[in-house]
């Protein structure tokens, strides 16, 4: 389902070149919860942005769900983010003047599906992450939690086939997130690959691989 060859990336500063990604394998596979660990700063972040295509790479090879990244121009690749993947980022980037509701229809909009379809799909999802009475809120007027939840459930009601997740429960209370969990857990069950970025070792033991970043590669 996912598939990374010899994955590299290099910033260059004030400093010089920096490889971030050195030669990276992964592999993901229909159903699983792999976890990523690792210490601040050695690029996870960047690793999971690589692997969803928000980001490019300097060098290897990048398969998503049977496609080879490489041979995709832009509108392959924002097929492949549409309609096969979600992304739940540690920043929220939710739109500020758009309600909880109308953040979580946006993607369904661009899928196509109908406005009182999405409305009905983005209302069933908020109430499961706990904010049913949160429906008509910008942004600005909900917690750092309550907004972390929202992001989630942007993701979760698109049914993607892989989830990258950011740590997606670093702002939520330990109640917000075992919810947020179990609601990720049911997309793992349905058949989503699940990649998740954690400093929660509490986490760790849900997940079928646990994966350590360091110095650019990956061990498990």
């Amino acid at each position: 389902m996912l598939k990374a060859k010899g994955i590299t990336k290099i910033y260059t500063g004030p400093e010089g070149k920096n490889k971030v990604l050195d030669s990276l394998d992964f592999e993901g596979h229909k159903g699983q919860l792999c976890m990523i660990t690792g210490r601040s700063g050695c690029g996870k972040s960047t690793f999971l942005n690589v692997l969803s295509c928000l980001d490019t790479f300097d060098g290897g090879y990048l398969e998503i769900c049977g496609r080879d990244i490489s041979q995709l121009g832009h509108r392959g690749i924002c097929r492949i983010r549409r309609n096969d993947t979600a992304f739940i980022f540690q920043g929220y980037n939710l739109i500020s003047s758009l309600t909880a509701r109308q953040n979580v229809e946006l993607g369904l909009k661009y899928k196509g599906v109908k406005r009182a379809e999405r409305q009905l799909m983005a209302q069933r999802t908020l109430q499961q992450v706990g904010l049913a009475d949160r429906l008509d809120y910008l942004p600005n007027q909900l917690s750092g939690g309550q907004q972390q939840r929202v992001a989630i459930a942007r993701a979760m009601v698109l049914q993607p086939k892989i989830l990258f997740c950011d740590e997606p429960t670093g702002n939520l209370d330990p109640d917000s997130a075992k919810l947020v969990m179990n609601n990720i857990m049911q997309l793992k069950q349905k058949g989503a690959l699940v990649v998740m970025i954690t400093h929660d070792s509490g986490l760790l033991r849900l997940a079928d691989r646990v994966l350590r970043l360091e110095k650019g590669k990956l061990k498990e």
